[in-house]
């Protein structure tokens, strides 16, 4: 009897403990929103999580390249419509020029005004973005243009004789998703290497009134505004790219996001109802194992 006893009590206590832990789960799925709490719960899904994870992780790492993209190429824009805006002054600047009424000193002064226009040029093709120069190819730290002289020596816009090009011909490119690029850096050489050759010329020609070859740059510098007008273009349709693939990355975000939340979020209404029956389950062994323990007599089976 003594041992039929004993197996009882031990059968209750099992039943408790059991019981027990199962209402301590329930309560910790209820209280972390987590349906995995340790590694051997559900190996195969932490697997899916880590991966899910990892996707985000190049998600955000796009949406990066893209909102420092969309900021160069920005930047491109404005910088190519001014000098658009600067190539305009200097044709009607040459235009005027070419008039009998205006005399070598009138020529000379011109020729001082080109000066400055080319100096806000290089300015603006020297733009960078953070300390990146946006015209420099994928040399981002170095800056693309200074003036030079036949020595080779970098000088002031009075004293040159060329705007010399110190980037490479590589555009530079950010990865917008694993197999796809998109070129948000210029090689400057491309868009503006001859034009400063022209304009120089022209500032020549006007410190040397020489009407001539002041109305030989007239064709090269219209045929640079419009090579700067196209690429304006080019630039546009970078940006409508860019912000194409963006939202096409917002719906995979979101998409990504759901999908992680259902592998590592409990559904909280079925969480809580399982909590109920568990907190049930335990009551009722607490009552069931009060009962046999209180038992006297045989007579308390009946």
């Amino acid at each position: 009897m003594k041992v039929a006893t004993l197996t009882v009590y031990k059968h209750i206590q099992e039943r408790a403990e059991n019981t027990s832990n199962a209402l301590n789960e329930a309560i910790d799925t209820v209280t972390s929103g987590r349906k995995i709490k340790k590694l051997s719960d559900d190996p195969f899904r932490l697997a899916l999580m880590l991966d899910t994870r990892a996707e985000l992780a190049d998600i955000d790492q796009f949406e990066r390249n893209l909102e420092m993209g969309e900021a160069w190429l920005s930047s491109t824009e404005e910088s190519l419509r001014k000098v658009q805006d600067r190539l305009a002054d200097v044709q009607v600047t040459a235009l005027a020029m070419l008039n009998d009424t205006n005399n070598k000193s009138d020529r000379e002064l011109a020729a001082t005004g080109v000066e400055e226009v080319i100096n806000d040029i290089v300015q603006v093709t020297n733009t960078d973005v953070n300390g990146r120069y946006i015209y420099s190819g994928t040399r981002t730290n170095v800056e693309p243009f200074v003036f030079m002289n036949n020595a080779g020596e970098i000088v002031d816009v009075s004293e040159a004789t060329r705007v010399a090009y110190r980037g490479d011909n590589q555009p530079f490119r950010i990865q917008t998703q694993n197999d796809e690029e998109l070129d948000v850096g210029s090689d400057g050489s491309q868009i503006y290497g001859t034009m400063y050759d022209t304009l120089l010329k022209l500032r020549d020609a006007l410190k040397n009134n020489d009407v001539d070859a002041i109305e030989e740059q007239l064709d090269p510098l219209k045929a640079h505004q419009e090579h700067v007008s196209a690429e304006n273009s080019v630039v546009g349709f970078r940006i409508t790219r860019l912000q194409f693939r963006q939202s096409v990355l917002d719906g995979v975000d979101i998409t990504t996001q759901q999908k992680l939340a259902n592998l590592e979020e409990v559904d909280m209404t079925e969480a809580i109802s399982e909590l109920s029956i568990k907190e049930l389950m335990y009551q009722a062994a607490l009552t069931a194992s009060s009962k046999v323990i209180n038992m006297k007599t045989l007579m308390d089976f009946i």
